[in-house]
């Protein structure tokens, strides 16, 4: 992952969007095996594409061009 291709923003995106992937799927499947709770994928979805809104946010003060730039490309992407 770290060797994904230039701008920046598209491979901290794709990075981001990894690690909320595998964050969700990690906690469907504890969920499952420890409560019997289980998620639609649909869930599942709009909880990782909430939670990288939220973060992509999160970079506005910091960096507002970089922020939106990310946002922008997840929004295309969505």
């Amino acid at each position: 992952m770290m060797s994904l291709p230039p701008p920046l923003h598209q491979r901290n995106l794709t990075l981001q969007a990894w690690q909320s992937t595998f964050y969700w799927l990690w906690t469907e499947r504890n969920a499952r095996l420890h409560s019997n709770t289980f998620r639609s994928v649909d869930q599942l979805f709009k909880l990782i594409d909430m939670q990288l809104r939220n973060k992509l946010q999160s970079f506005r003060e910091e960096n507002p061009a970089r922020s939106s730039l990310m946002m922008q490309s997840w929004l295309r992407f969505s």
